[in-house]
């Protein structure tokens, strides 16, 4: 057998990504889906980007939801795309990480694992910022090993806005970043 080169294998492994997620997205909402559309999704931009009212909102997520159903029609659908997207996007993401440390054949069957794996298609058929969320701290970790390595002003200045964008999407993230300033000082 010809061996696959690695490119190819890589975009096999983010195509069966997206045929898992897409496969359920128009299911039934649920009641916290329902609650993000009804109480933050159908809110003026100006109202949404200020509300931190509660913790069922995630707001960047929110914004992102409200532009996928402005283009694409009040569907479970259009407000699930942005986490299928971000959800295909961690599993990319997670790729330069998991070369690091990993053969290429093993770092394609750890994203195919990913790609498969019934928690994250949940979570990406989900109205929810939580693979947002684990897209941006996937990205943050890579950037703090390039960072750690380099010391750019450049790379540090990337990760800043990365963890902007993942508090914003979600306050957890904050426990995040704590742990790679421990392990940044150790």
């Amino acid at each position: 057998l010809k061996r696959v080169p690695t490119s190819q294998a890589l975009v096999a492994v983010l195509a069966i990504a997206v045929a898992a997620r897409f496969a359920g997205l128009g299911s039934s909402l649920w009641y916290d889906e329902v609650t993000t559309l009804l109480n933050f999704v159908r809110l003026p931009v100006g109202e949404l980007v200020a509300d931190f009212s509660s913790l069922n909102n995630h707001p960047l997520y929110s914004l992102t939801a409200k532009a996928s159903v402005s283009l694409f029609g009040e569907t479970a659908q259009a407000l699930r795309l942005p986490a299928a997207l971000f959800g295909i996007g961690a599993i990319a993401a997670f790729w330069p990480i998991s070369r690091r440390v990993l053969t290429p054949a093993l770092a394609l069957l750890t994203l195919l694992l990913l790609a498969l794996s019934y928690h994250h298609v949940w979570f990406s058929q989900n109205a929810r910022g939580y693979t947002m969320l684990l897209f941006w701290t996937t990205i943050s970790t890579a950037l703090f090993l390039v960072g750690a390595r380099k010391n750019s002003m450049a790379i540090w200045a990337g990760y800043g806005a990365v963890f902007a964008a993942a508090m914003y999407t979600h306050l957890s993230a904050a426990f995040y970043f704590a742990a790679h300033g421990a392990i940044y000082a150790g």
